[in-house]
């Protein structure tokens, strides 16, 4: 019984990359975002920011995995995994939509560039955090360094994308 409870452990564990994908934002976190990317935004125009970058956003990563991971439930390797999980859900999709938008405004040759692009990035956020996954494989901790790097990468590309499109009227 000890066996089978230990490998069905580390069967959980070792699928942690494939079920965070599974995992989406909540309305709750939808508003933590939001509310955190409004405030950044409404700061920027009220220093005339017309024409400047997108950085402050990056202020908001964390902004709804973080209180998550204060919860009772977010304080397990695996709450913690879906926090992150949950967070990047919502990046994830604010970069889909900035994405289409980009390609809709796009010459054809500019959005063949951009595909391409795209596809290159998730190729390579999907190596570096996979690198991150095997680099801590002697330790549960391993699924919170690959949530945090696929986290982080994922909103920095929104961010970026964000600037093409404009958030707001930047």
């Amino acid at each position: 019984m000890r066996k089978f409870t230990l490998a069905l452990t580390l069967g959980v564990l070792t699928a942690a990359p494939a079920l965070a994908q599974d995992i989406t934002f909540t309305s709750a976190d939808a508003e933590l975002m939001v509310a955190c990317t409004d405030a950044t935004l409404e700061s920027l125009h009220a220093d005339d920011a017309q024409g400047a970058s997108a950085a402050p956003l990056r202020d908001c990563i964390g902004a709804a995995s973080g209180p998550c991971m204060e919860t009772d439930e977010g304080m397990t390797t695996i709450g913690m995994t879906e926090c992150l999980a949950r967070e990047t859900d919502w990046w994830d999709s604010q970069l889909n939509v900035d994405y289409a938008a980009l390609r809709e405004v796009l010459d054809e040759d500019s959005a063949e560039a951009l595909q391409t692009a795209q596809r290159a990035w998730i190729d390579w956020r999907d190596a570096k955090c996979e690198f991150e996954y095997t680099f801590w494989a002697d330790g549960t901790i391993r699924s919170i360094y690959y949530g945090s790097c696929v986290l982080d990468l994922t909103a920095e590309r929104a961010i970026d994308l964000k600037t093409y499109v404009g958030w707001g009227e930047l």
